[in-house]
């Protein structure tokens, strides 16, 4: 077998056919929508069934602050800061279970059945809480607004309780020192300044009041459960197994089995570069852009290698005895998909490959394996799927060649 001048059809990778996994996913939606269906109904019995129900309550509360807030990010996080971190102080948490009873919750529980979000303004903080029952709910979220306020603001003397020691004692030992000096001594007059200036400050400090947090406003409760929500949740489940469904039915019919099918048979035509038509063709019969691709290998005198798998059939207007006064060459080789074609086919003057196979037939790896002997000599391929078979039409053997002259024999 000589190798000349072969057809080149690129070396780089097959694009994604994106078009095609498209239609082949549409084609998978029915059986996966019904799956979808059986899932998504179960999701919502199971849901109402036996998930426990859950009721919010929100509280909208104020920041009042002791001073001016400056504008920017930073400053209003700090004002916020403190509250959102008392939300979710243990202290704080179990004083709440200690008011309202929540049949045996501890500090985390509580924790995961509240939350403090951020308002439409910087001061505006919202508590919400989640409970079996609206009123538990709202307890909770009332609960813990007082709460946080007070420990803001046993915070906030006891800050201010030490800053006033403090400067207590400074003044006190000022005091102390200016005592022991002379009337006229200069070094007197400056301590006594000094002594002034922590005296006012003591003053400010013990004036001064810290940030409060107040409620603002009690939105009307909702009385419907926040949770579970058997409808959202089942439509969820089920999109994600329609999705998940169709694309596994997709890949199990292009990678997994022996009979060929269209999604197969797109695949491995992208895969080797070979021409495929998915439009439905008879027992007998090829597409038409394989039908003029036959056409006109024979006008040019360049053979044409039929393959034809299991159960499907060869146009009989191809593989019939052919007319000795029409060319001197034969033009078309009519052999099984298993048989070695090589060896009785010029490749160099083949002019295009045609492996033909049938849904009805079980050689799926042997077209494959053609598909892939042909990409590798760079012989033009087509690959042709045949849906179902004629009745006593299941090929056993090769049709007989058409006589052949020595020259002909030379050039196989």
């Amino acid at each position: 077998m000589t190798v000349e001048g072969p057809v080149h059809r690129g070396d780089v990778p097959p694009p994604v056919d994106l078009a095609g996994h498209l239609k082949e996913f549409g084609r998978a939606l029915l059986p996966a929508l019904v799956v979808a269906l059986v899932v998504g109904i179960a999701v919502f019995g199971l849901r109402t069934l036996l998930a426990p129900k859950e009721y919010a309550a929100s509280l909208i509360t104020e920041i009042t602050g002791s001073r001016d807030l400056v504008p920017g990010d930073a400053f209003v996080e700090q004002v916020r800061a403190p509250f959102m971190g008392l939300a979710a102080d243990a202290n704080v948490l179990n004083q709440v279970l200690n008011e309202v009873d929540t049949g045996g919750w501890d500090a985390p529980t509580l924790s995961e059945h509240m939350e403090l979000s951020k308002g439409p303004a910087p001061q505006i903080l919202i508590f919400t809480a989640t409970a079996d029952s609206p009123e538990l709910a709202e307890q909770l979220a009332r609960s813990m607004v007082v709460t946080v306020a007070q420990a803001a603001f046993a915070n906030h003397a006891r800050d201010i309780g030490k800053q006033v020691d403090q400067v207590q004692a400074a003044i006190t030992a000022e005091q102390a020192r200016g005592s022991l000096l002379a009337p006229e001594d200069p070094a007197r007059a400056e301590s006594e300044r000094q002594v002034a200036e922590l005296q006012t400050q003591l003053v400010g400090l013990q004036s001064a009041g810290g940030d409060q947090l107040t409620i603002l406003a009690s939105p009307e409760q909702d009385a419907s459960p926040v949770s579970p929500q058997p409808v959202s949740e089942a439509l969820v489940a089920a999109l994600v197994t329609l999705i998940v469904v169709a694309e596994g039915i997709v890949l199990w019919r292009g990678r997994v089995g022996k009979a060929p099918n269209r999604t197969w048979a797109r695949r491995v035509a992208r895969k080797y570069r070979a021409r495929f038509d998915p439009a439905l063709v008879d027992v007998g019969d090829v597409d038409p852009l394989t039908s003029a691709e036959l056409a006109q290998s024979m006008r040019d005198a360049r053979p044409a290698l039929l393959l034809v798998g299991e159960r499907a059939v060869a146009p009989t207007s191809l593989t019939a005895p052919r007319d000795h006064e029409r060319g001197r060459f034969r033009t078309v080789f009519d052999l099984p998909l298993s048989a070695p074609w090589w060896q009785r086919v010029n490749v160099a003057t083949t002019g295009i490959a045609v492996v033909i196979v049938s849904s009805a037939g079980s050689d799926r790896a042997a077209a494959e394996r053609a598909l892939s002997q042909l990409a590798d000599l760079r012989v033009p391929a087509n690959l042709v799927l045949q849906h179902g078979h004629r009745r006593g039409r299941r090929r056993t053997e090769t049709p007989s060649p058409a006589p052949e002259s020595e020259e002909a024999r030379d050039g196989i």
